[in-house]
């Protein structure tokens, strides 16, 4: 199975996204409670580095999914239907970027419900999509998606290429498209502070470094990149580079993420897996 492969459109050698994760304050209220200071950067993001990032993909005919959180799309409903009518994907990140392996099921399902319906009141169209803050997911989170009419989930870290999943452990008929992430393609990695704040330009070779090994064996790469990071000066014009180098030949496919999961949905080629392992008393396996 490791050197296997998804098969893309036209032949194409290897399947890239475009994802933008969060905008707005709404991460920096629940962790500060309020929007100011040297790290509640998050208004950055609709200020400068929303419209930056659109201009670039706008400059190579790119469109990318944003993940974004729906409070957030509530308040910037202006620029939520601007990023939907340049032709890109808004899909679902929470309600406020919350703890999320922290929730429990009711709550977990009220914030799904609340964000699906703020984001198809405000664009006017339901998320296809969800990925949880900071990736994070409880054991009802892939079932209650589903229940919730979500189409894919992209918040796991446990393959290099997009595959199908139970949401519930012996349910084969139940199935979401997840559409892996990696820390070492998230740009927070490395520019979120506190922390040690790296060279862009060391970053963009780490981010080709990447593509480069994911067009060669595993035909899949996902960014994952937040405005409030990457639409700062010197960093956009890393992000510039990163995709100068992944449009320089006409064998990739940069799609948004719900077409990706539709194409995955329909295609051979893809893995599939059961639900998540869940502990119990008999998952232990010591003696």
């Amino acid at each position: 199975m490791a050197s296997d492969r998804p098969s893309w459109p036209e032949g194409k050698a290897c399947a890239v996204t475009l994802t933008f994760d969060n905008f707005g304050e709404a991460f920096d209220l629940l962790r500060y409670g309020h929007a100011g200071g040297a790290n509640a950067d998050g208004v950055y993001a609709p200020r400068r580095g929303v419209e930056r990032v659109m201009e670039l993909l706008e400059r190579y005919g790119l469109r990318g999914t944003f993940f974004l959180e729906g409070w957030n799309v509530r308040k910037y409903a202006g620029l939520a239907r601007e990023i939907d009518a340049r032709g890109h994907e808004i899909a679902a990140h929470g309600w406020m970027h919350e703890r999320w392996s922290e929730l429990d099921p009711e709550t977990e399902r009220d914030l799904i419900r609340r964000t699906t319906e703020t984001i198809g009141e405000v664009v006017g169209k339901q998320p296809r999509g969800w990925r949880s803050p900071s990736g994070l997911t409880t054991r009802s989170t892939l079932r209650l998606l589903h229940d919730a009419g979500y189409v894919y989930d992209s918040s796991m870290g446990d393959e290099d290429v997009p595959y199908q999943i139970e949401v519930e452990a012996g349910d084969a008929g139940r199935t979401l498209i997840e559409l892996p992430w990696s820390w070492a393609l998230d740009d927070a990695a490395y520019f979120a502070y506190p922390g040690a704040i790296r060279k862009p330009s060391d970053v963009v070779n780490i981010f080709i470094d990447e593509y480069d090994a994911a067009k060669r064996l595993t035909g899949n790469y996902m960014l994952v990149c937040h405005p409030r990071f990457i639409g700062r000066p010197a960093r956009i014009l890393a992000l510039e580079r990163v995709i100068d180098h992944i449009v320089s030949s006409d064998d990739v496919w940069v799609a948004r993420c719900n077409e990706v999961a539709d194409h995955a949905r329909q295609s051979n080629s893809i893995p599939r897996y059961a639900a998540p392992e869940q502990w119990s008393e008999s998952s232990d396996l010591s003696d």
